[in-house]
């Protein structure tokens, strides 16, 4: 599963589903009641805040509105999901991440709630917030593997595949842009007429903000460099067909889909290295955006050429949920495993040297390199392999249902 695989080291991201400031008591401060719950107008400000560098032209426009209500939405219904299952975050869990914040800001438990207090932010409220992020990425998890189910014969027909090895390889950068079709011939009007519009990559980027369904709408459906071998088998067959950069429109049982083709890249990957890697990751949140999180970051590197022990650092300073705790250990990695701009980086680095910064889609990364060595490539490995990529194939599609359940069962009013 490569969004899975890597989403462990993003698992515990910060980001409020709710306001962390105190409820507003004026009923024109409410913008949704989802299932009783309400999402406050001072809640999605609060959240344009944390996203606005990522937002063309850094202005809060009603489409921009509407898709950060969508999203908050999204996440209540998968809240509430996961407690009526009797899914629990262990308080472990969230303790371990809150102290994660402090000493980051290089503070103890009492300092981060005088800083929270300084800008607001109820302490109570905001460890309601980070238990409900490890809820979502739980039942994420949960739901993935109890509906992806992978065969025999589909990783025997993956591995008998001339493009298998290939698609591993290979790389593209895409934007995307969903129209979900609870109508189908009013999804597919609605995208013919959208695609009409787009003539750039400009013009993508703003149709998907103010139109796409789908989950990175926010950010222009940037949906970062992914392997071939992950993407849905749809949009492979397409890109290889289409010339681009516009692709489609293609039609899933998820609705009707745009591509928009940014770059392709085939990196010189031998298949058979495994690298024997450690990591530091932070990120931004609700208290640090992302240019004092890089400032961060830097830190960090200037402590470890200075001679600090890697790991040492990395117990104390890496926000890596899947790793903090054996010393940002990572184990031995295969091609494929990471997102594009780690494996880069990592690839890159010399045995026994460290990067310096850098930056993906999940925050700032610093990495070591302990060693190389060439992989097992038994059957069994391969099998496996094959499993976590036709799963990544399916998951985006799997989740996207899944959350349609959830909107079709719940009660949702929207105010504003």
């Amino acid at each position: 599963m490569k969004l899975f695989s890597f989403f462990s080291l993003i698992l515990f991201a910060f980001t409020p589903l709710q306001t962390l400031h105190a409820e507003p008591t004026k009923i024109d401060g409410i913008s949704a009641i989802v299932d009783s719950k309400p999402i406050l107008e001072s809640d999605i400000k609060n959240r344009f805040q944390i996203v606005k560098e990522r937002v063309p032209g850094g202005v809060m426009t009603d489409n921009i509105h509407r898709q950060i209500q969508n999203q908050m939405i999204d996440e209540v219904l998968q809240v509430n999901h996961a407690r009526k299952v009797g899914m629990r975050a262990p308080s472990s869990d969230v303790d371990n991440a809150i102290l994660g914040v402090a000493k980051n800001m290089n503070l103890d438990l009492q300092g981060l709630k005088n800083v929270l207090e300084g800008k607001g932010i109820n302490y109570a409220r905001y460890r309601e917030q980070i238990e409900q992020e490890i809820l979502i990425n739980n039942i994420k998890r949960e739901i993935v593997k109890k509906r992806i189910v992978i065969s025999a014969q589909e990783i025997d027909d993956y591995l008998s595949s001339d493009t298998s090895i290939t698609k591993e390889k290979d790389q593209v950068h895409l934007r995307h842009l969903l129209i979900r079709a609870s109508n189908l011939e009013q999804a597919e009007a609605k995208m013919k007429s959208i695609a009409q519009n787009i003539n750039s990559e400009d013009d993508f980027i703003q149709q998907a903000i103010e139109n796409s369904d789908g989950q990175f709408a926010i950010e222009g459906g940037d949906l970062g460099w992914r392997p071939l071998n992950q993407l849905p088998p749809l949009f492979v067959r397409a890109m290889e067909a289409e010339k681009g950069p516009l692709i489609g429109p293609l039609q899933s049982n998820a609705g009707f889909h745009l591509l928009w083709v940014i770059e392709k890249r085939s990196p010189d990957i031998t298949l058979q290295q495994q690298t024997k890697t450690r990591h530091i990751l932070v990120r931004p949140n609700e208290i640090r955006d992302m240019a004092q999180t890089e400032l961060l970051a830097n830190d960090v590197y200037t402590k470890l050429t200075n001679g600090a022990d890697f790991a040492q650092v990395a117990k104390e300073q890496s926000e890596d949920q899947g790793s903090t705790l054996q010393g940002g250990d990572l184990g031995w990695v295969t091609p494929g495993t990471m997102v594009p701009e780690f494996e880069d980086v990592m690839n890159k680095t010399n045995i026994g040297g460290i990067s310096k910064p850098f930056r993906t889609q999940f925050g700032w990364h610093i990495l070591q390199v302990e060693g190389r060595r060439e992989a097992d490539i038994s059957d069994k490995v391969k099998r496996s392999n094959a499993e976590r990529a036709l799963t990544a194939q399916k998951q985006d599609i799997i989740l996207g249902n899944w959350l349609d359940e959830l909107r079709a069962d719940a009660f949702i009013d929207i105010k504003k």
